[in-house]
């Protein structure tokens, strides 16, 4: 497989302490330009919003066995290689890796625990959490050292759910379940730092990617025999992969840094938008793709009702809910909760993934945009 030379340039993965996050550039007028795209689609209507030189109905959908040769799934072990290297330097009983939805944690965490004989905690299930069962922390006890990968499916928002999570981060921060890695969605830290507090740990996650990183890292990964498939925009017409030898070492284009702006430089959401919206021509004349105009999926009204807007926040900071488990943590009727999360779901904000309903990886950007606005509790990341 090609790669791009990484003389001079940022390197894929990066673990950095939370505080030294950085959100790629642009992302202002990322946010700009989806405004006034909403705006444009209420005053002219969508299809003449923003004018396009490659309309969609011209491409079709890539054959599922291309697709996951362009478009394999994110290997995150090199990921947990570089967490490896910010442990070492660790001496604290617990250290966090967090990431937002469909950023990786989970996996990251784990690839550490393989490749250190580390013993994974299981979460516990549902009905356990509901009646407040402590049982699964019996796990850290007496052990070397133990991960959480996912420290989302820990809790559930009221009295009983929190009760396990309250009595295991007590007894972990004080060092009396040993040394431990717990992997957690960025959205459960916030909330856990605000309703217990678990100031203290050190914190870690993954350093934004920008643009030219992403232009790397899509172009590693979908490189056959040496050669880059070339990438173009529909929005603009304009290559965003570079397909020559020579044009390796160009900057990237300024389209995926758009995406990597759009995106918050995560790039297990960037590499949804990628594989979602990768296109080839209907006329199978040439070898070229398309991306279809990746930023205008799923952008919720500005007049998103209360419930919807309560049960998009609940889903974030559980990391995903069944229907049981939201009417739970919802302050209405499951009535209410499941009409909402219908409601939700028919418009492709919400989707099923392993039995519970999480936010879109495509819709993930505009909720959270939404939810800022509206002064909820938001993550850092």
């Amino acid at each position: 497989m090609g790669e791009f030379s990484t003389t001079g340039v940022s390197p894929l993965w990066e673990v950095v302490a939370l505080d030294q996050f950085c959100p790629p550039e642009k992302t202002q007028a990322s946010q700009w330009r989806r405004r006034w795209r909403s705006a444009s689609k209420w005053l002219i209507g969508k299809k003449t919003s923003e004018q396009q030189v490659k309309e969609e109905h011209e491409l079709r959908s890539l054959p599922e066995i291309r697709l996951a040769h362009l478009v394999p799934p994110v290997d995150w072990a090199p990921a947990a290689s570089m967490l490896a290297q910010a442990l070492d330097a660790q001496d604290a009983p617990v250290t966090f890796f967090i990431t937002p939805p469909h950023g990786g944690h989970a996996s990251v965490v784990t690839h550490w625990a393989k490749q250190h004989n580390a013993v994974c905690v299981e979460p516990p299930t549902l009905s356990e959490l509901a009646k407040g069962d402590t049982q699964w922390i019996a796990h850290c006890v007496h052990q070397k050292s133990w991960v959480v990968p996912a420290l989302e499916r820990h809790f559930l928002r009221h009295t009983q759910g929190i009760q396990s999570i309250r009595e295991f981060l007590e007894r972990a921060l004080s060092g009396r379940l040993g040394h431990g890695v717990i992997g957690c969605d960025s959205w459960t830290y916030a909330y856990l730092q605000q309703v217990i507090g678990i100031d203290g740990a050190p914190v870690f996650t993954l350093q934004s990617m920008q643009g030219e990183q992403l232009t790397r890292y899509f172009s590693n990964i979908s490189a056959s025999d040496g050669q880059y498939p070339s990438v173009y925009s529909t929005r603009t017409g304009k290559q965003i992969l570079p397909a020559l030898e020579t044009k390796r070492h160009q900057a990237a284009h300024k389209e995926l840094q758009r995406l990597a702006a759009h995106c918050r430089g995560h790039l297990g959401i960037a590499w949804h938008y990628w594989h979602e919206r990768l296109r080839e021509p209907s006329s199978g004349e040439t070898q070229a793709l398309w991306l279809v105009d990746a930023l205008a999926d799923a952008e919720l009204p500005a007049d998103t009702g209360d419930i919807a807007t309560l049960v998009l926040h609940a889903l974030l900071i559980h990391g995903g809910l069944d229907d049981q488990s939201l009417g739970e943590v919802l302050p209405f009727s499951h009535h209410e909760a499941l009409n909402a999360r219908l409601a939700l779901q028919r418009k492709g904000i919400v989707s099923s993934w392993e039995g519970r309903w999480q936010i879109a990886p495509l819709s993930y950007a505009s909720v959270r945009q939404l939810l800022e606005s509206r002064n909820y509790l938001v993550d850092s990341l």
